[in-house]
């Protein structure tokens, strides 16, 4: 009978649930980008506000979580800073939009 070391079989299913959760998290960021496209294009009437709270709460328990793979740590290092990117572009245009002055979004005709 082989002893089996401690924590040998958590390993391969913690890794497999920080790559579902990093999946998860890049199908959330991309469609709460195509909300607010469809936002600023007008076709929304409000900011899609409860998908971004969603996805900050997802970014900040990545964050809090420990990645052992240095890969996955990089990806949601990389994923974090495209959605802070992404939320500074956002506020600025419905700043823009509420000040009633042309933002990033604005078309110039």
């Amino acid at each position: 009978m082989m002893a089996r070391r401690l924590g040998e079989d958590e390993t391969p299913s913690r890794l497999s649930d920080s790559e579902s959760d990093l999946r998860r998290l890049q199908a959330d960021m991309e469609r709460l980008e195509k909300e607010y496209q469809l936002f600023f294009a007008d076709q929304r009437q409000r900011p899609p506000n409860a998908l971004r709270l969603s996805v900050e709460r997802l970014v900040r328990r990545l964050d809090l979580a420990s990645m052992q793979s240095s890969s996955d740590r990089f990806r949601l290092e990389t994923l974090q800073h495209r959605f802070r990117t992404f939320t500074n572009l956002w506020d600025r245009g419905v700043r823009a939009r509420e000040e009633g002055r042309p933002g990033p979004f604005s078309r110039s005709t």
